[in-house]
This record gives structure tokens, sequence and C-alpha cells, in this order.
């Protein structure tokens, strides 16, 4: 065989991870009355996640059940449910997928995507720490990762919303979001 027929078998193929919900959370965070945070999380969720040793060739897609909000307040979650917010009847999902992964240093990537609310579609981007790769107590090959990043809840038609006397906005326009996410395969 010459050496232009010969077909590499040094190109390292994509292992699918398992997500670990016991050890993951999606996580949000808005001003409230201009003077403190609300928070909260989403209960159901599904992230699957493929890589090679080199995660900058990783793929990412995620999604959240909208109806699975959760700020401790049912009234709160139930609003955020309505059409004033997520409309989670006509819009159930929240959506992103990965485009590219850069390395910044050995412990920080940027993650870009695109992510979907209310079936409207926008380039988005995450700064991860990568928490590193170990084997645990019963031979699962784990890795762990932070994702924070914010967005503007207008450019995604999430619109609601009340003025105090004072003018300012009874939630605010940027909402925080954190990711931590561990997945295992096998080791």
């Amino acid at each position: 065989m010459d050496s232009q027929s010969k077909v590499s078998t040094n190109v390292a193929q994509k292992e699918a991870w398992s997500l670990d919900k016991a050890h993951s959370k999606i996580q949000f965070s808005a001003r409230h009355l201009i003077i403190s945070e609300v928070a909260g999380h989403f209960n159901n969720f599904d992230i699957n996640f493929s890589s090679t040793d080199d995660l900058t060739e990783s793929e990412i897609e995620a999604s959240i059940d909208v109806k699975s909000i959760d700020t401790g307040i049912s009234d709160r979650d139930n609003h955020l449910r309505s059409a004033d917010f997520f409309d989670a009847e006509k819009f159930p999902q929240i959506k992103f997928k990965s485009t590219k992964i850069e390395k910044v240093n050995d412990e920080k990537y940027k993650l870009f995507g695109e992510l979907t609310i209310k079936n409207i579609t926008k380039p988005f981007e995450f700064d991860v720490f990568y928490g590193g790769q170990i084997k645990d107590p019963w031979g699962l090959q784990r890795s762990g990762f932070k994702a924070t990043s914010s967005l503007n809840r207008f450019d995604y038609d999430l619109k609601w919303n009340a003025l105090m006397e004072t003018g300012g906005a009874v939630v605010g326009k940027n909402i925080n979001i954190t990711i931590d996410a561990e997945f295992t395969k096998q080791g």
C-alpha cells in the first residue's frame, strides 16, 4: 500500500458521555426591584456531550423543559410559564447547540453555539471552567464543567415588565446563567 492510499488510523473518535443529573444543575438569576436578585433553576433538562481528549472537538446539545422552572414560589413559577414570559404551552423547550469551542487555557474554554428560546434562535456563548477528569471508586470516568453567561431577556421576547414609581423595572433585563454539569462514561 502506498502512502497516498493509506487511511490514517490516528483520528480520534468522539465518545458519548452521560449526564449525571444528580450532580448537575441549571440555575438563573435576575434583578428584582433594582435592589436584589431572585434565583431559580430548572428541574428537568438534558445535556448530550461527546468528545475526544481534545475538548475543542466536543459537541454539546442541551434541552430544558420550561415547565420545570422552579423559583420556590409557585405563583411566580406559573407567571414565568405564562405567555407573559416563556409561554411554556406553546414553547415547551429551551435548546442549545454548540458550534465551536475555543481553549483559553487548561481550565478555561469559550463555548459558542445557538440558543433557542420561544422559537427565537440567536448566537450565544458561555465561559466554561473545566474541573478536570477522574476515575471514581465505581470505575467510571467523570468529567466536570461550570458554564456561565448572561442574556438580555428582551432578545428572546421575554418582555413582561412593570415599572416602579421611581422608574426602575420590577424585573431586570439581564439574566445570569450558571450550569454545573458532571458527566460519566465507562472507564
